[in-house]
């Protein structure tokens, strides 16, 4: 059946090919005799419309060759383009009204269409619908019966459980199991449908409002984790889909004043977040002769308004001032979803989070021209996320099954932060070719909890003191400056350089308290209590995102017009990071380069080609204090094993991509009505990670990583992705009102990632439910063939 599927679809495909080969040609001389002549004045007063209607086939199914553009099956595709525009605004009739009908990529799932009705300088009102269908996987393999994009799994009644320990050693999948697999696409829908309109009050007053409806549904892979084996630590893991039955109402409502000097616009704005399903449950897949329930709740319902105030003042010609205020706050209130978890005859300290967080944001900047060669800037910026969320300690049951008075006691973190910038800088014309920026930036970051762990805790725990705070990182600065310099070297070479000098210091607190963290004994007496304090790190380990850093940043760029015919351009960028940190990151840098050259053989023909790299690397350094299960039981300390007090380990992780291709356009063939293009591009990205020992060990195969101990140093595959891909595209003229096009384009992606190794069926880790996922290479051609009709 698949066979026949396939040969009546290369047939459609050739009959289209065909159709469109033989409209080609004969469709000149049907159109002749109604050829119309457009004049120069009749092209300024009628708007040009236009229709295309085609067919594209693809040659086999793949989602990640149509991850965006809806062409993920093997089939053949209807393909229209349409965009239709009038009124008599266009003829210069009695009123200003005036028209348009888009639509583009109709036919498949990446589609759009929207109309628009105006009464130029009065109102206008339009509406639009777009949909974009995500595919993320059609390899995928599952037990679990339910629909894709539903919230509830069940294991089939087939399904052989599996008794099991905290020292299995492994996934076992049972004959009977295996047969229960099957393939699901995994892949999500937005379908957003968008109202606006706009109405004109005078000639200093305009409003307008945008209406947006966001529906999402699909789902997207996730890792579910439960408790599977009653009585025992045993945390299993099953990779479902987790449903986005999500819808999103957005409303935006402007008033604008505009004055001689000045100008001023009112608005607010509303996001309305709506889920359908509040918990997933499903089946765990090892048990003592009868299936676990597991439970998880989803993202909860939310809602976020703001009002927002911007505005400009023309203080003189030459210097203006703009800016804007803002306020906004963000709720949620659903009732916590009850998951069997919590502690028995404990309860919850609230039966809903009452989430609060207010945002609030002022800009203000300030141009200056007063000087003829020089425009001065000053600005500032200033933003503030409060979360006002009630923060308490929860008290429940992990899901690695701990008993009881021994649970998870963690609170939660209700994280606030305070950002600043300033802004100076000057743009200076040192000749008619010479062009100069100087700047200054400062960026200032505070970092805090409201009320940390103050509202108690589930089962008598003791709230946190007053004042205790929940990030280690509280505050840092950032100050750079940044100079930037174009020059017209010649009529035919421009030249630009720039350099920027970036000095981050952050300010850590050692006795703040990390909610990641298991505290059994809650009880916060000061800094004698080590539970939770600076995340339970003493010895220098910081995010990189936060840590005292240096960095530099060095770009420059030719543009070079070397003959009438030949144009190059070169550019490059390179960035390096220098953390002072004494664990974690050590330094990193990131340079690219692009190559791009163009030569023109005559107006209708030409040929360029194109190179680019770009490389990213990150260096670590690490303390080994790997506490080893010596014999898989008895716990052996890192000296014990050949590893010196201070010994420490380093790893380095690389990103290569490189892209090149070549392009040429022929125009003007068979009297000036065939257009020839081509495109033929390889790229090749590549990412390497591997760690090595600073230290000796007491013997030759510590040092040389083969301890199973460590598990911590050597080199892993490198993870490639190879493209390589082939476009050629003609257009006919069939006369001045339609041209036909047929386009033909080969993709070969090759993909290497030991990743998807521990997805196999016998190859996943421990008590991990493997779903035969595959590396989303493919080998595609397409063909399209769209005739296009202008009036």
């Amino acid at each position: 059946m698949r066979t026949s599927n396939e040969y009546m679809k290369n047939n459609i495909l050739a009959l289209a090919v065909q159709g469109a080969l033989i409209a080609m040609f004969t469709l000149p001389m049907i159109a002749q005799a109604e050829e119309v002549v457009v004049d120069e004045a009749s092209a300024l007063t009628h708007p040009t419309n236009s229709v295309e209607m085609g067919v594209t086939s693809v040659s086999r199914e793949s989602a990640k060759y149509g991850e965006y553009n809806g062409l993920d099956e093997s089939r053949v595709y209807g393909i229209a383009n349409i965009n239709l525009q009038g009124g008599s605004g266009y003829d210069q009739g009695d009123s200003n009204i005036r028209w348009q009908l888009k639509g583009v990529d109709l036919g498949t799932t990446s589609r759009e269409v929207g109309a628009e009705l105006s009464n130029q300088g009065q109102w206008n009102i339009g509406i639009k619908f777009d949909e974009l269908r995500h595919n993320f996987t059609d390899s995928y393999q599952t037990p679990y019966t339910g629909k894709m994009g539903g919230n509830n799994f069940d294991l089939p009644p087939s399904w052989a459980m599996v008794t099991g320990s905290s020292t299995d050693p492994g996934t076992r999948i049972l004959g009977t199991n295996l047969s229960a697999f099957h393939t699901e696409e995994i892949y999500t829908t937005r379908e957003n449908t968008s109202l606006t309109a706009g109405y004109t009050i005078s000639p200093q007053w305009s409003m307008s409002l945008d209406l947006n409806h966001l529906n999402q549904n699909g789902a997207k892979l996730m890792a579910f984790g439960g408790n599977g084996l009653s009585g025992g630590n045993s945390e299993t893991i099953s990779i479902l889909p987790n449903p986005t039955n999500y819808t999103t109402d957005t409303v935006n409502l402007a008033l604008n004043w505009t004055g001689d000097k000045s100008h001023l616009n009112v608005s607010y704005f509303g996001s309305f977040f709506n889920n359908a399903y509040d918990r997933v449950t499903w089946d765990s897949f090892f048990g003592t002769g009868s299936s676990v329930m597991q439970t998880m709740s989803s993202a909860p319902d939310n809602r976020f308004n703001q009002l927002n105030l911007l505005g400009g003042y023309s203080i003189t010609d030459k210097t203006k001032l703009a800016g804007g205020l803002s306020y906004g706050r963000g709720t949620q209130n659903d009732p916590f979803v009850l998951t069997g978890s919590e502690t028995p005859g404990v309860a919850l300290p609230r039966s809903s989070f009452d989430g609060d967080i207010i945002t609030t944001h002022a800009d203000l900047k300030l141009t200056n021209q007063t000087i003829d060669k020089l425009t001065l800037t000053a600005g500032a910026k200033y933003d503030e996320r409060d979360n006002k969320s009630p923060s308490n300690i929860y008290r429940f049951f992990a899901i690695n099954g701990n008993s009881p008075g021994n649970e998870a006691r963690y609170p939660n973190t209700p994280l606030s932060n305070r950002k600043t910038q300033y802004e100076l800088a000057g743009d200076y014309r040192l000749t008619s070719n010479q062009h100069l920026r100087l700047a200054y930036n400062r960026e200032n970051v505070q970092r805090w909890c409201n009320n940390y762990a103050t509202g108690g805790g589930t089962g008598g725990l003791n709230p946190y003191q007053p004042g205790t705070s929940c990030v280690v990182a509280e505050s840092s600065k950032d100050d750079k400056v940044s100079a930037n310099y174009k020059v017209n070297a010649t009529e035919n070479v421009h030249l630009n350089a720039g350099y920027s000098y970036g000095d981050r210091n952050t300010n850590f607190n050692p006795l703040a308290r990390s909610a990641f963290y298991e505290n059994k004994n809650i009880i916060p007496t000061g800094a004698g209590n080590a539970s939770g304090l600076n995340g339970g790190d003493f010895l220098g380990f910081h995010p990189f995102f936060t840590e005292n850093r240096i960095q530099q940043v060095v770009k420059g760029g030719v543009d070079w017009q070397a003959t009438e015919k030949l144009s190059l351009n070169a550019n490059g960028r390179y960035t390096d990071d220098n953390y002072h940190s004494t664990y974690g990151f050590q330094n990193g840098n990131t340079w690219s380069a692009n190559l791009d050259a163009n030569y023109s053989f005559s107006d209708s023909s030409s040929i360029n080609a194109y190179f680019t790299k770009e490389h990213r690397m990150r260096g670590m350094t690490n303390l080994q204090t790997l506490i080893a299960l010596n014999g898989g039981l008895t716990p052996t300390s890192p000296t014990s094993l050949g590893v010196p007090a201070g010994g420490t380990w380093s790893n380095t992780l690389k990103d290569d991509d490189i892209t090149f291709g070549l392009g040429a356009k022929q125009g003007g063939l068979l009297g000036g009505k065939l257009d020839l293009t081509g495109d033929l591009t390889y790229s090749l990205g590549e990412t390497s990670y591997g760690t090595v020992l600073n230290y000796d060990g007491q013997d030759t195969a510590h040092r040389t990583c083969s301890n199973a101990f460590y598990l911590t140093c050597g080199t892993l595959p490198d993870v490639q992705n190879r493209l390589i891909q082939l476009k050629l595209v003609g257009d006919y003229k069939v006369n001045k009102q339609g041209k036909v096009a047929l386009a033909y384009i080969y993709q070969h992606l090759m993909s290497s990632d030991y990743l998807y190794n521990g997805y196999q069926t016998g190859y996943t880790p421990n008590k991990v439910l493997p779903t035969n996922q595959q590396a989303g290479g493919y080998l595609i051609n397409a063909v399209t063939a769209i005739y296009t009709y202008t009036f």
